[in-house]
């Protein structure tokens, strides 16, 4: 998301010892003379509504940046100063101590809701007697249940891996092999505007959202966050909001001319000879994708096994009655074969 800096607004802080609200530059209470505390929050003045500042010397201070603590007597200093105001120590030294800032900052009636809150009254702790004991058969069950599942999964993971060799005989054979026929004809599609053929004819395009862009473009709306005070810590408030930016474009209904599939004719055999459909096409058709699937039917330890390959090469090595090798896993299923020699 692009921050965006709406302006700035003055903040208070409010004394620990008189508790006087005083402007937030000002380092020292306006009443009683203690010092800002280092760990001050400061608070916006108006919930309502943003007061935006307009001086200009207020607003190149904020953006300065955070004040700085005399590392001799804590008085906070503003950015960039070489000696402190109160007891006149260097401060811009390696390893000095600023403000902390982007905090969020409250409101005054935040802070004093907080204030005029009741405390919430802790619950007893519960002794021996009242402690509450665990079902300890619950406990039982459903870690057994765990067990049980996570047993499952290995069980279940070695039958599929765990695999035997088994002579078997070829029982059957079987062959199917189906081809598209596809036309030449006007299709409907939509896309956008840009990415329709030169030669397809627009029928009507309405505006969409297409994308979010973190920097502003043509056609786009702005979106943004509710807007909130961030501390700048100099006792001025940045208004600020995260924004992104929502690109619309056309997006349109067209015709065009296109090859589709307009039928499937296929051809299915039970013996070793497979061939493929002879369709007859008008002009305006073609023959589109072509598939192929052979099923091979064994027998062997009193059991039926099916293996299914798209291999026309493997598949016309099955002769009925040819002995084969196969890999069988735990569940049944063929993973592999090979003709015995």
């Amino acid at each position: 998301m692009a921050r965006k800096t709406l302006g700035y607004v003055p903040l208070i802080w409010e004394c620990a010892y008189c508790q006087t609200q005083n402007p937030g530059p000002i380092k020292t209470c306006t009443s009683c003379g203690a010092p800002q505390p280092d760990d001050v929050a400061f608070l916006q003045v108006d919930e309502n509504k943003f007061n935006f500042i307009k001086d200009e010397a207020l607003i190149r201070m904020a953006q300065a940046g955070p004040d700085i603590h005399c590392p001799y007597c804590g008085t906070r200093n503003p950015a960039g100063a070489e000696v402190c105001s109160n007891c006149g120590g260097e401060i811009n030294i390696p390893g000095k101590v600023v403000r902390e800032t982007g905090k969020e900052v409250r409101t005054v009636a935040e802070h004093t809701e907080e204030l005029q809150s009741a405390p919430v009254a802790r619950p007893a702790i519960p002794t021996a007697s009242t402690r509450k004991k665990p079902n300890r058969l619950i406990t039982i069950l459903l870690a057994l249940g765990g067990l049980a599942i996570v047993a499952g999964c290995i069980i279940f993971l070695v039958m599929m891996l765990k695999t035997d060799s088994i002579q078997a005989t070829v029982t059957d054979v079987r062959w199917e092999r189906s081809i598209a026929i596809e036309a030449f004809t006007e299709v409907s599609r939509s896309d956008w505007w840009d990415q329709i053929p030169d030669i397809a004819e627009i029928q009507s395009c309405s505006q969409r959202y297409r994308y979010t862009s973190e920097i502003p473009e043509a056609n786009a709306t702005e979106v943004c966050s509710e807007a909130v005070v961030e501390d700048t810590g100099t006792g001025i408030g940045e208004v600020v909001q995260e924004c992104v930016y929502e690109v619309y474009d056309d997006y349109c209904d067209y015709t065009v001319m296109d090859w589709v599939v307009l039928n499937t004719v296929v051809e299915t055999g039970e013996n070793l000879n497979p061939s493929w459909p002879e369709p007859n096409l008008s002009a305006d058709q073609q023959l589109g994708a072509a598939t192929e699937t052979y099923t091979i039917l064994f027998s062997g330890d009193g059991e039926r096994y099916t293996y299914t390959t798209t291999d026309v090469d493997t598949f016309l090595m099955a002769q009925p009655g040819s002995e084969w090798e196969l890999t069988v896993n735990q569940l049944g299923a063929v993973q592999s074969i090979e003709p015995s020699y």
